[in-house]
């Protein structure tokens, strides 16, 4: 077996492992709140866990999993037998906690180091030798009485099942190896041997059969034996395959299993049955064993790179966004087609009316002219378009009147031949019509290919929510010990299908805000009970898709979050006058709870008071361009709003026209669609209001929620409010109830969701963007971020009554300069620092920087870019170092030079810190608090 084959190996146990011990974790969890029948099965599943790591890791040669594994088994083994699980105490469930926690660092240690032993280890082991002493002391020894080796294993009927059905496609395998082996691929069968012979060795080992691994172990011997030939192989190979076959005909039977001696190089005198040797060899015959064998269980798998299924992923995005513009195609083909077909009821409604006019003029000549001149009418017709004979003989029949012979004219062949084109162009309608419903026949079935191929491709990158969450419950139940409270943890949604990248960036926030809860949330049972609410707090993880996005919301039912506490902690910090603070809204007071160092509680202890929680939750979110925001009521609880945009989300969504842009809502967030009279808005204040469901709701305009808007030129934006049919979206969200007037609906239809790229930051109120069938970019809306928002920015004023940002003063937050000669990255730079709360000011050039710092600038941080006109960056950070004044500034390279020398020459210059464009936003605004942080000191 090569390196590759192992760790592949390795790597599977690795996530076996971790499966089994999460296992074990949520049953001894959920063992407190059960019932006996409850127990005793959690007991049998955990018992079950670990003799699969103890077996697996004794095949893999990890001694040391293997050997703390078996002794967490035999204390599930009292606990099955010799305890009341009736009467179980926390404490037990504690103890067999720790027990499984040693054997997880002990698993990890063992795969990081080769199962080398390190005193880490060593202590682990001793852990749970202790417990399992414990356990020894508590409920007594086990009697053991020696059995045979054959009947050692779990159960006779387990063996007859595993022996009838798991290994016959295991020797189906080492026969078909053995057949097709040859001298070109002798190396490939040598590597498909040795996986044969692990998973025997690893079956003997899990159901304790040393004699089956002894019949098998010269299988071993044979293909690492360096002089192997494939004559050698496939002789000794058969005989050892015979061995197998009899060995577990002998356990099928519940017979003692008798180990035959394999010779070094058998002949066919040596052999009691040997196969024959040809080109093409066979295996020989075997006894029929008692059920016929059943295909392997175990499907194949590949490990396939994640970069590659990003790009499958974005694949399929595009082919959705293709099939669009193909359905609009097809859409536009049969509008044509229809405009064709009408086209040619015309042609042929004209031509006939050529013919019928012509025979009327024909007989009105002739009942005009009574034989005479004949210079009539149809004398003049004549004269135009000349008489076509009848026959062959170019002289008309004189003998014949008008109404006795039909005579032609080039007027009527010109007739004919009108009529006969359109019905050509009819014909060649008709078969364009077909091609039209075959064209949407395959559309339809294209489509259906598309979601399924999403489907499949979705389900390689997500895991369940529950991989997130599942070592929560052990959390909160060590710190309700630590801490004397009762705490509940509620789950919803734990089968929400999230990526699985999103897992490691979601972990340690969930973590600080179920701590966070714990700790500012819930109140001490005492004090629960005099305010009337239960003793047992709750707190309650929830998550969920909507519009394109994951949805995670952690609430509690604990005091809430007083925003006076808040405001008295902001002007203790001096972030912020007395006035000052007055003056903030309740969202802005709770942003303050995410600034890194803030904390609102009194003191320090293990759980809180370092200002370190909720900061790390914005910033690891921020890397997965994720956001939270805070809802609180005072005396009622807290909630936390978590929302993560999906790799890739496909979605129905209602195209909306306002202020002349096409706009995609979210069709699972749009609760109703109404038509409405302007005699049915209400006024409150200079607020709308609109009557629905026995309630009143806020109604604004699309474009005053909105915070860009593109003019177009021909005419200005309609108000929606003063048509006398309003069309009215009702949004619901997690913030409430929203009704928003549009300028037109445009209908349904499903769409990509694109996030924005970095380091580009999300605008408020657009989730993302998608491409339409005909090219066109749309916005989609954060129906979450729409509803939010306060009802100041909705009035019957016009559409330009903007509600302003108040400008943060000095004391509020830090003034950071930003030196680029490119006007776009001075203007994205500068959008991403204010939107994370920090004052900007501009600089074009080195030059432009220096004058405003000598003019009596104050920054906390300046950001600057290398390569400018008059005065490069180098030159720059040399002059503030120089200077007294501005030696103190904090500076950060801002540059597309990655060169190892350009970053030398700028560390040594005095540069805090190098950035290399593009650069992320994450790491960015990861490192400005300790640039700042470097600054006070």
């Amino acid at each position: 077996m090569n390196d590759d084959d192992l760790n592949e190996l390795i790597d599977a146990y690795n996530a076996e492992c971790e499966e089994f011990l999460q296992l074990m974790e949520t049953n001894l969890l959920a063992m407190e709140a059960a019932g006996l029948k409850e127990r005793e099965a959690a007991v049998k599943e955990m018992f079950r866990a670990a003799h699969s790591i103890k077996g697996a890791g004794s095949m893999l040669g990890f001694q040391n999993v293997s050997a703390a594994a078996h002794t967490l088994e035999d204390c599930f083994v009292i606990l099955r037998d010799r305890t009341d699980l009736s009467a179980l105490e926390p404490t037990t469930v504690s103890v067999l906690l720790q027990g499984v926690d040693a054997l997880k660092k002990i698993a990890l240690e063992s795969i990081q180091h080769s199962d080398v032993t390190t005193p880490d280890q060593t202590e682990n082991l001793e852990v749970i030798a202790q417990i399992f002493a414990q356990f020894e002391a508590k409920y007594g020894k086990s009697e053991e009485s020696p059995v045979p080796a054959a009947s050692q294993s779990p159960a006779p009927e387990t063996l007859k099942l595993i022996f009838e059905h798991e290994v016959p496609p295991l020797f189906n395998r080492l026969e078909t190896e053995l057949s097709q082996a040859s001298e070109a691929d002798l190396a490939k069968s040598v590597t498909a041997l040795h996986k044969v012979y692990y998973q025997l060795s690893g079956l003997a080992g899990m159901l304790q059969l040393p004699d089956f691994g002894k019949v098998a172990a010269p299988l071993r011997d044979l293909i690492d034996s360096p002089d192997l030939t494939l004559q050698r192989l496939q002789s000794e190979g058969w005989a050892i395959a015979q061995n197998l076959q009899t060995a577990r005909q002998q356990i099928l039977e519940g017979r003692a299993i008798d180990i035959p001696e394999i010779s070094p190089s058998p002949t066919p005198r040596d052999s009691p049955t040997p196969p024959e040797i040809s080109p093409s060899p066979t295996p020989p015959e075997i006894s029929p064993s008692p059920s016929p064998p059943v295909p392997n269980p175990q499907r194949p798998t590949i490990r396939v790179d994640l970069e590659r299924l990003n790009e499958l992923v974005n694949l399929v995005g595009e082919l959705v966004i293709n099939r669009t513009n193909l359905e609009l195609q097809e859409s536009e083909l049969r509008g044509e087609v229809k405009r064709i077909r009408r086209s040619i009821l015309d042609l042929n409604q004209f031509g006939g009316q050529l013919r019928e006019e012509y025979d009327r003029l024909s007989f009105a000549d002739w009942r005009g002219g009574n034989g005479s001149s004949g210079l009539g009418k149809l004398a003049a017709a004549e004269t135009e378009f000349p008489m076509i004979a009848n026959g062959k003989s170019s002289v008309p029949h004189a003998h014949f009147d008008i109404l006795e012979m039909d005579r032609y004219t080039e007027f009527h062949s010109t007739a004919a031949e009108v009529i006969e084109t359109a019905q050509a162009i009819s014909q060649s309608a008709t078969k364009l019509d077909t091609l039209a419903m075959k064209f949407e026949r395959s559309t339809d079935q294209l489509r259906r290919i598309t979601d399924q191929l999403r489907s499949r491709v979705m389900q390689l990158r997500v895991v369940n929510f529950s991989r997130a969450v599942d070592h929560l419950p052990r959390a909160l139940r060590d710190m309700c010990l630590t801490y004397d409270k009762d705490v509940n943890l509620l789950l919803v949604g734990r089968d929400t299908k999230i990526d699985e990248s999103l897992l490691d960036a979601l972990r340690d926030p969930l973590i600080h805000l179920v701590r966070n809860a714990f700790d500012h949330g819930i109140e001490m049972p005492e004090v629960r009970q005099a305010t009337g609410k239960p003793a047992s707090g709750q707190i309650e993880i929830e998550a969920r898709h909507q519009g394109g996005q994951t949805i995670i919301t952690v609430a509690d039912d604990g005091r809430g979050i007083d925003p006076e506490i808040i405001r008295r902690k902001i002007v203790t910090k001096g972030l912020a006058t007395e006035e000052q603070a007055q003056e903030f809204s309740i969202a802005e007071l709770y942003d303050f709870l995410f600034w890194p160092g803030f904390s609102t509680a009194e003191g320090v202890s293990d759980l809180s008071g370092r200002g370190v929680g909720l900061d790390v939750v914005r910033t690891n979110l921020r890397t997965v361009r994720g956001t939270v925001k805070v809802d609180s009521r005072l005396g009622k609880g807290t909630s936390f709003i978590i929302k993560l945009p999906l790799l890739l989300s496909i979605t129905d969504a209602l195209m909306v026209k306002t202020d002349h842009n096409k706009i995609a809502v979210p069709l699972d967030a749009v609760e109703e669609i109404l038509h409405i009279k302007a005699s049915e808005v209400h006024l409150a204040g200079n607020q709308p209001m609109l009557w629905w469901r026995e309630e009143f709701i806020r109604l604004v305009r699309m474009q005053d929620l909105l915070e860009y808007s593109v003019v177009a030129p021909d005419a200005p934006s309609p108000d929606p409010l003063t048509l006398e049919e309003i069309p009215v979206l009702v949004l619901a969200s997690t913030e409430g109830m929203l009704a928003v007037a549009v300028e037109r609906l445009i209908g349904q239809q499903e769409i990509v969701v694109k996030p924005l790229p970095p380091p580009l930051s999300k605008p408020r109120g657009v989730l993302g963007t998608t491409i339409l069938g005909d090219g066109r970019v749309v916005n989609i809306l954060d129906v979450d971020d729409l509803v939010s928002q306060p009802s100041a920015n909705s009035s019957i004023a016009a559409v330009s009554g903007k509600v302003q940002e108040i400008a943060p003063s000095s004391s509020q937050s830090p003034l950071i300069l930003v030196v680029d000669d490119s006007y776009t990255i001075r203007q994205l730079l500068s959008l991403t620092l204010t939107r994370a709360r920090y004052r900007v000011v501009q600089a074009k050039d080195g030059v432009d920087a220096l004058e405003q710092l000598q003019n009596g600038l104050d920054c906390s941080l300046a950001i600057v870019d290398i390569e400018m006109p008059r005065m490069d960056g180098f030159e720059l950070l040399r002059s503030i170092r120089s200077t007294q004044q501005f030696a103190n500034i904090p500076v950060a390279m801002l540059t597309s030079r990655s060169g190892e020398k350009h970053r030398q020459i700028a560390m040594e210059l005095g540069a805090n810190q190098y950035f290399t464009k593009p650069y992320s936003e994450a790491q960015l605004l990861q490192a400005i608090p300790k640039l700042l942080h470097h600054s006070i000191i």
